[in-house]
């Protein structure tokens, strides 16, 4: 029998399709090849074995003898001997042509763009619907007018390399037809080297074979000088990555790679690209590059990464959206772009909604709910599943939390490898794990690491739980306080717990959430993961009974306190609070959460959602307003009737005066938590309307007496915004020494440690920054820190329009400024119109705006 010639194999395949009437085949048309091969030979090959034929299923070993001979059978010939004979009498021979560049080209198309069919349909979004990336076409434009003659694309798995190399090979080959370049490319995936190994061959002689040469030439004897010199001749590997070779597979063809870059790199004509994962090239960079700077690399930030491609900017996303689902119009919040820049969770969204695709109402909890699906699938519902989870509980075991160490030496770990090493190659495969070997002269040190953060903090959750008797409880919330204190992946893991507690039915533990120790900003993203989650669980359709007796319930007072604060307001915010309604919530409570989103509304400028959420507040029996110190009806129809009509009413400073003249003596009044933090800053904010400071001052001592203390070393809202209030009246009051007092401890705080401010904290303090800075007459910074306010401010336009308003109304910045202050001027009265705001706002005692 001839060898399985690998050239010869793969013609005898396009022939196959051709027979078939096939130009092109996806995996479901082999089912029907099969049947037509039965028909015609009455010899069976199962759609099975012509997948593995084709690409779409992983196989070991070469196609049997039976396999290939029916094959021949069915394209019209004796045997697949008779095949090879003939093709060996077609074949267009290099010795009779003087135009061997042109031959090759055509013999290499073949393979190429067999190799592009076969990688299109595996695509995990169609192909089709996939986009161009702009970073290839700069990466190559780099490589080819340097002086390189190899190039790598390295990222770890599913970042999209493979995709992206078929887009540019695609244009390089339309550039070919076209007549714009002269190309040669030759394309194949690692799979297809398999039988070069199986059979033995050597990588240079099974290429020439492949192309229809003899072994004993080389290719640069087959070139024509003529044609060569306008042409590149492109050998492009895809996915060369360790884990599918053994070993000594790997190093074999390491060393004939290298050989044949040795062989060719002299020529400006020959070009290597290999596509791999970023643990292969740190893995195996001392075989690959042997420091003759042949390599163009272009690897992102830390070079010991080894990545290159990057995730999707938001632009790209947006554009693949667009491409997948034309009709959708509704842009996806730019907060949530991030979490689908990895292509991978991308494909996983792609899989999960594709018949009715739109990125619009994605939330907080969708990319954890992504990360599920792809763990149940690949190691739950997968082969050695038991050994999987077990091996992942066993890596995390040896992480040092303490010292925030996430990597695991496997010198440590080598024996838990032996026990499950079927496990541990499939998390290789998958990609959930890397191998990373940074051994030096004097020290072997291979890491083992969870390929990014997402899996290490579902592992690190999972294990926490299987230690914990999978409860969610004040124990694991201790648990996690104490191992990852100062921790990134702390607010993660908490999250992942979440989800599993809402999934297992344990949603009642999640009144233990307030011994959690965040920071402001991570209890505000927590807060609005939360809210999507219960919204989610709510809303769900299979939901259990506990769920739907849990939610005709009233919310527990440390759950409900929990979601309050004004520093967590912003335009997602609004969504969490409505959450809470779905709750069997008292009239009081309904009361704060309506009273926040009209805070939410009031800064936003959104009239029509104040008047719903008025309305809503009106509609409560006024005697539930009794419980509450300070009415906040009033104090929202206050500021509405300010805002929206110019109109002072004096209603809400009636009660305000008797409050700090008179304050309450029984009840609950002065009851430290969240929900009277909002009522009390709510009248400090109304208050501010009365343009006297003193009264404003008094009100605030009258809290301080009678609630609690502000301190702004503690960076607690309450004390945070208190004081903001006590720095606008300073500023009213011109008091300069007091409020340089109060700016220096606010900013001693915000430099100390100013990610823990939440956006609107941070739009606060630079709206106190600004006003201190116009008082002391201290304008270097003005111009910077009124775009920083705006950019921070967001949709925050009422501070917006106070502080353009502060601006304007100071004579000197004109004479410094007058394009700044022009500026000023036009954004003053554009958000005013935008807004419809229409008040008599003063500063100093002097009309700003007037009323329309």
């Amino acid at each position: 029998m001839t060898s399985l010639l690998p050239h010869y194999y793969e013609l005898l395949k396009t022939c196959v399709l051709t027979t078939a009437g096939f130009t092109t085949i996806t995996p479901c048309d082999c089912k029907l090849i099969s049947s037509y091969i039965f028909k015609h030979t009455k010899q069976s090959i199962s759609e099975t074995t012509l997948k593995r034929v084709y690409g779409f299923a992983y196989s070991k070993f070469k196609p049997s003898l039976f396999t290939i001979d029916v094959m021949a059978k069915y394209c019209g010939y004796i045997s697949w001997d008779d095949f090879c004979r003939k093709q060996e009498k077609t074949l267009l021979k290099p010795s009779n042509t003087n135009n061997s560049w042109d031959n090759l080209k055509t013999n290499a198309d073949k393979i190429t763009h067999f190799t592009l069919q076969v990688l299109r349909n595996k695509s995990g979004i169609p192909y089709n619907l996939t986009i161009k990336r702009r970073f290839i076409d700069d990466y190559f434009e780099e490589f080819l007018t340097g002086d390189y003659a190899a190039i790598v694309l390295a990222a770890p798995a599913g970042h999209g390399k493979t995709v992206s190399l078929c887009h540019w090979i695609e244009e390089r080959m339309l550039l070919n037809s076209k007549g714009q370049t002269n190309d040669i490319i030759l394309f194949f995936s690692t799979s297809a080297l398999m039988n070069a190994f199986l059979n033995g061959r050597d990588l240079n002689n099974w290429l020439l074979t492949l192309l229809g040469y003899p072994a004993d030439r080389n290719i640069a004897d087959l070139f024509d000088d003529k044609q060569e010199k306008n042409g590149n001749f492109f050998l492009v590997i895809d996915d060369l990555d360790e884990h599918i070779y053994k070993p000594e597979q790997l190093k074999l063809l390491l060393n004939q790679l290298i050989d044949i870059l040795s062989l060719y790199q002299s020529s400006s004509w020959f070009k290597l690209v290999l596509t791999m994962r970023s643990a292969t090239w740190i893995n195996n960079k001392h075989q690959i590059d042997n420091g003759t700077n042949k390599w163009f690399k272009g690897f992102i930030d830390d070079i010991n990464r080894a990545t290159n491609v990057p995730l999707f900017s938001t632009q790209e996303v947006k554009e693949l959206c667009h491409k997948i689902n034309p009709e959708v119009t509704n842009d996806m919040a730019l907060e949530m772009a991030k979490d689908f820049n990895h292509p991978l969770y991308f494909q996983f969204y792609y899989k999960e909604h594709r018949d009715n695709f739109s990125l619009a109402n994605v939330d907080h909890v969708c990319i954890y709910e992504l990360i599920s699906a792809f763990i149940l699938n690949n190691v739950y519902l997968s082969n050695y599943s038991a050994e999987k989870i077990l091996l992942l509980i066993g890596l995390v075991d040896e992480m040092d939390f303490a010292n925030q160490r996430y990597d695991i030496v496997k010198t440590n770990v080598n024996t838990l490898i032996k026990q499950y090493s079927h496990a541990y190659n499939g998390l290789l495969n998958i990609g959930l794990i890397r191998e990373i070997n940074t051994s030096s002269d004097l020290q072997y040190q291979t890491y083992i690491q969870f390929s990014n953060n997402d899996f290490l903090e579902y592992a690190i959750s999972k294990t926490m739980l299987y230690h914990n008797n999978s409860v969610f409880d004040g124990k694991l919330i201790e648990a996690l306080n104490t191992q990852f204190a100062s921790s990134v992946h702390k607010l993660s893991i908490l999250k992942w717990c979440l989800l599993y507690a809402a999934r297992t039915d344990q949603q009642h533990g999640f009144d233990i959430l307030s011994k959690t120790q965040l920071s402001l900003t991570e209890k505000s993203n927590l807060i609005i993961f939360l809210g999507d989650l219960l919204d989610k669980h709510w809303a769900s359709a299979n939901r259990s009974e506990s769920v739907a007796q849990y939610f005709k319930k009233d919310c527990s007072p440390q759950l409900f306190n929990y979601f309050f604060g004004l520093e967590f307001i912003n335009p997602r915010y609004q969504k969490t609070l409505l959450s809470l309604l779905k709750f069997g919530l008292s009239n009081r409570k309904r009361i704060l959460v309506y009273t926040t989103l009209a805070c939410s509304a009031v800064m936003r400028l959104d009239f029509n959602d104040l008047e719903l959420y008025l309305s809503k507040l009106k509609q409560i029996p006024a005697q539930e307003y009794n419980r509450f110190a300070i009415n906040p009806e009033k104090c929202l129809s206050t500021l509405y009737a300010y805002l929206k009509f110019g109109e002072f009413k004096k209603d809400a400073f009636i009660d305000i005066t008797r409050f700090y003249f008179n304050p309450p003596k029984e009840g609950n009044f002065f009851e430290n938590n969240a929900a009277n933090d909002i009522i009390y800053l709510l009248g400090a904010f109304t208050s501010l309307l009365t343009k006297d400071a003193t009264k404003t001052l008094r009100y605030i001592k009258t809290l301080e007496t009678h609630y609690k203390q502000s301190n702004l070393l503690n960076i607690d809202s309450y004390s945070y915004f208190l004081n903001i209030v006590v720095g606008n009246c300073y500023y009213s009051l011109g008091n300069i020494p007091k409020i340089q007092a109060l700016y220096g401890a606010f900013n001693a705080v915000y430099k100390q440690d100013n990610t823990s401010f939440t956006d609107y904290m941070k739009n606060m303090f630079f709206a106190l920054r600004i006003k201190n800075n116009l008082l002391v007459k201290n304008y270097t910074h003005l111009i910077e820190d009124t775009r920083s306010h705006a950019q921070i401010a967001g949709e925050h336009k009422l501070s917006k329009i106070f502080v353009l308003a502060t601006i304007i109304h100071n004579k000197y910045i004109e004479d410094i400024y007058p394009q700044f202050y022009k500026q000023c001027v036009y954004e003053h009265h554009k958000l005013r119109r935008e807004t419809g705001v229409s008040m008599i706002m003063t500063v100093k005692n002097v009309p700003i705006l007037q009323s329309t």
